[in-house]
């Protein structure tokens, strides 16, 4: 029994088997670092809880649509009950686009702050012409009988109407200014905007005779956050925006064909012609509803560089790697000195690592991910630095373990930023780490059966 102790004890004493405990140790902290997933999570939804309160009552994600024309005219329907032929009237709706539509605009950007969390919003002057050609009810739908010209609007789509900061005027062909009301003006659509009534304009419109080809002129001026995006409405629909906002994302179906950006702001123009999108340029509510414009959406996010919350789930991300490169680290250091580590001390170590991420998250929210960055890391690595040359009674291990941290830490910031080679980096980073304890271990006799370990043990050692 003595022979089988004294092996057991030789076995639990050699430097595999603590290698496999710090393995072990490795995939516990795994624990706390999902933990801290999930403090991310939380901190990225009060983020997000706290920018959609802002865009209630200052504007939310703004995209125009349209205009369109909206006509309502009469079909006559015939229907059989037994014998008798019975003749109803249905009331319907024709949505014209224009044939031209140009947009320009600018977009004056602001940083709006409640408590600790910075939410990016825009205040858009736009001033929208374009031209509508002749319109042909009885083309679209033959089977019209009479078409209510008087009753023709002219709706504007925006998404949150509640961001409009002044009131608007359509005005036609230069002459009639014509006020708009609430409301799209179209009975069943859930789309949000304003209308005018085309029958206050006698230069399109006298009496109920089909309008001639007009031209149109609106200003609007409204509040919105994070984007502000358009629809290609028009047979040739260009826009043309500016703004102060120095880090514009084109996004949707389209992207500008120019483009300049600077650090005092950012130009865009875009052209669509109507081949490029599937949509006719009229149809009858009927058929489809008003808007037809979903899969076409283009325009431009006020994107924020900096999202901490983004950079400290990434850090995560390679938690795992960065907690086998610090163990390995000191394990290294152990094997060579006549110094024991204790695994409660190796857990003492792993858990600091993780709790970097925590003063990473917390100060970033105050300081920005830079600043942050660069307190949490010389905090925590300079402590475990330290702690490590405690632990084995050498200053030159403490050395080599700060050495090692700033490189940790270097090489992830390093990643963090490369954004499109990050997994590149991080791949070759493991694989060097990898390589470094291999060859740095080659030699260590993993049995504990001779060198140094052997020799701290019959001596009285510490596992």
């Amino acid at each position: 029994m003595s022979d089988i102790g004294q092996s057991a004890g030789r076995v639990a004493r050699s430097p595999a088997f603590k290698f496999f405990l710090i393995s072990f140790l490795v995939l516990l902290l795994l624990l706390p670092l999902v933990m801290v997933f999930a403090l991310v999570s939380d901190r990225e939804s009060r983020s997000r809880s706290v920018m959609s309160d802002i865009a209630r009552t200052w504007g939310g994600v703004q995209t125009l649509t349209g205009p369109f024309l909206v006509v309502p005219y009469l079909v006559r329907i015939e229907t059989r009950d037994g014998d008798k032929i019975i003749q109803q009237t249905q009331e319907r709706r024709a949505v014209f686009l224009p044939e031209e539509l140009t947009i320009t605009g600018n977009g004056k950007s602001n940083v709006l702050t409640r408590s600790i969390f910075d939410v990016n919003v825009y205040t858009a002057s736009l001033a929208v012409d374009g031209r509508f050609g002749v319109l042909d009810v009885l083309g679209l739908d033959p089977n019209a009988v009479s078409v209510r010209w008087k009753d023709a609007i002219f709706a504007l789509a925006l998404s949150d109407v509640a961001g409009l900061k002044e009131a608007a005027t359509l005005n036609v062909n230069g002459q009639d200014a014509l006020p708009f009301a609430p409301s799209l003006g179209v009975p069943g659509s859930y789309m949000t905007g304003i209308h005018a009534k085309l029958a206050g304009a006698p230069s399109a419109l006298e009496g109920d005779t089909a309008p001639k080809a007009f031209s149109f002129h609106a200003d609007l001026v409204f509040s919105g956050s994070s984007s502000l995006s358009f629809t290609p409405a028009a047979r040739e629909t260009r826009v043309a925006l500016t703004s102060d906002w120095p880090h514009p994302s084109c996004m949707g179906a389209f992207l500008p064909v120019e483009r300049e950006v600077s650090e005092k702001g950012f130009s865009a123009k875009w052209r669509v012609p109507h081949l490029a999108r599937s949509v006719p340029n009229a149809w009858t509510i009927l058929d489809a509803g008003v808007d037809r414009f979903l899969n076409y959406q283009f325009g431009v996010t006020f994107y924020q560089p900096v999202d901490f919350y983004g950079l400290v789930n990434r850090a995560l991300k390679y938690g795992l790697l960065f907690l086998a490169v610090g163990f390995m680290g000191v394990f290294v250091l152990e094997l060579v000195s006549n110094k024991r580590v204790h695994p409660v001390q190796y857990l003492f170590v792993g858990l600091a690592m993780v709790f970097f991420y925590v003063l990473l998250l917390s100060l970033a929210e105050h300081l920005g991910f830079t600043k942050a960055y660069f307190i949490a890391s010389l905090a925590t690595g300079g402590m475990l630095s330290l702690y490590v040359s405690k632990a084995l009674d050498s200053l030159r291990s403490g050395l080599l373990m700060a050495v090692l941290f700033a490189l940790l830490y270097g090489l992830l910031y390093l990643i963090l930023r490369l954004e499109d080679y990050a997994l590149l980096a991080g791949a070759l980073f493991g694989f060097a780490a990898l390589t470094a304890v291999m060859f740095t271990t080659l030699r260590i006799d993993w049995s504990g059966l001779t060198g140094p370990h052997r020799k701290r043990d019959a001596e009285g050692g510490v596992v």
